[in-house]
């Protein structure tokens, strides 16, 4: 973006900032429905250990409950992305305590980060579904498992080098050799055109069966959302609307209000702190077999279907259907070893909270975990809980 915009970035002052969001209970209570979102913006030109301090992380909208704002959370936002706007095209003047000058302060908004659910509300995308990859969009490679009720997408072999040896490794996932080519990822501009037509349809009403009407133009405009689209108005006319693509979006995001949104490379970003918890969890509780385990009698029946690894498929008898042991599989005996070995864990202060209150060793189970605590799982103790057992295993 500094090559993009070379007077942006001759002044090393103007600000580049990242915006979060994601719904909490303000009132601690798990069991009370409310959702309050707030807003935040992060400062990047500090240096990253003063970053993230709370002092400098800047609360611009509290958006109430008790529901989450879902599609129409733009509509909260449009108030700052009019600042952001202001910040971008005209700047404020500030007066620099350091050098006692003053100068004209422009920002610029680099990314979001926030978590899946809500990167569909910011960008407007469908995260569910067969076109559930906000980058592939249509060309999105999903299946839909009977037994299990649910979509998965698990054919990523594609975006590997033509001669890489997994490719031909049929029993090693899906039972086919992957011949297919990774597909287009649609940029900021080709999504800006797709949508510039899109009528946004905020609220909550209940839906009357008929379909959304995509002809007309976009709802809820400002006066600079045709500042550059005269001069490209005509070539545009001329594109033709792919309407399967057009399908996976519920809105055109209050963020292409801002001019250079489309031209940044990454608009909205992942935080690592939900994948790495949801997939830690679904490791602990698979091993564990309690929990979100992945390893249920449906998950078998689905690989049945599918034809694939078929030293896992259920044994019926009689009445009974029995699940055939896993690799992974652990003995009560294991288990208790697994459980004790977390339970007796001591670290230094502040490396993560108290785990063996998380820890149940007469059921063999783990529940309470924090986010920081499936992090250093993850990265540090799992290998160390599992080092015996494996390494038995391995002979």
């Amino acid at each position: 973006m500094d090559d993009k915009y070379p007077a942006f970035a001759a002044e090393p002052r103007n600000m580049r900032l990242g915006l979060s969001t994601d719904g909490f209970n303000p009132f601690s209570m798990k069991n009370t429905r409310y959702s309050s979102w707030p807003v935040l913006l992060v400062n990047y030109n500090m240096a990253p250990d003063l970053c993230m301090k709370k002092e400098n992380i800047m609360l611009t909208l509290l958006i109430p409950g008790p529901h989450q704002p879902s599609n129409s959370i733009d509509v909260y936002l449009e108030p700052l992305i009019e600042d952001l706007h202001h910040f971008w095209s005209k700047g404020e003047l500030t007066y620099d305590a350091f050098s006692k000058t003053t100068f004209t302060l422009k920002a610029m908004l680099l990314w979001t980060i926030s978590d899946f659910p809500a990167y569909g509300n910011l960008a407007g995308c469908k995260v569910k579904g067969k076109m559930g990859c906000p980058l592939c969009g249509k060309n999105t490679d999903s299946l839909w498992l009977t037994n299990s009720r649910k979509h998965i997408y698990m054919f990523h072999r594609k975006s590997l080098p033509p001669t890489h040896a997994y490719r031909v490794k049929k029993t090693w996932f899906d039972g086919k050799v992957e011949n297919g080519i990774k597909g287009r990822i649609l940029t900021g501009k080709n999504i800006s055109l797709l949508l510039r037509n899109y009528k946004n349809d905020f609220g909550n009403k209940k839906e009357d069966g008929r379909k959304r009407s995509r002809a007309a133009f976009v709802g809820t405009t400002s006066d600079y959302d045709n500042e550059d689209s005269a001069s490209d108005e005509e070539e545009e006319e001329e594109q033709e609307i792919d309407e399967e693509e057009l399908s996976r979006w519920k809105k055109r995001s209050i963020f292409f209000r801002l001019p250079y949104w489309e031209e940044l490379p990454v608009r909205h970003n992942l935080d690592v702190m939900h994948v790495e918890k949801n997939v830690a969890a679904s490791i602990v509780a698979t091993l564990l077999h309690c929990g979100k385990s992945k390893d249920r009698l449906k998950a078998r029946k689905d690989l049945q279907v599918l034809g694939i690894r078929k030293d896992l498929h259920p044994n019926v008898q009689g009445k009974r259907t029995l699940l055939p042991a896993t690799p992974w599989s652990l003995s009560k005996s294991e288990k208790k070893i697994f459980c004790k070995r977390l339970f007796d864990f001591k670290g230094p202060d502040g490396y993560c909270s108290n785990i063996s209150s998380c820890v149940c060793l007469e059921e063999y189970k783990v529940m309470g975990f924090k986010s920081h605590d499936y992090h250093v799982l993850m990265q540090q103790l799992l290998r160390l809980l599992l080092e015996g057992y494996y390494l038995s295993v391995l002979g």
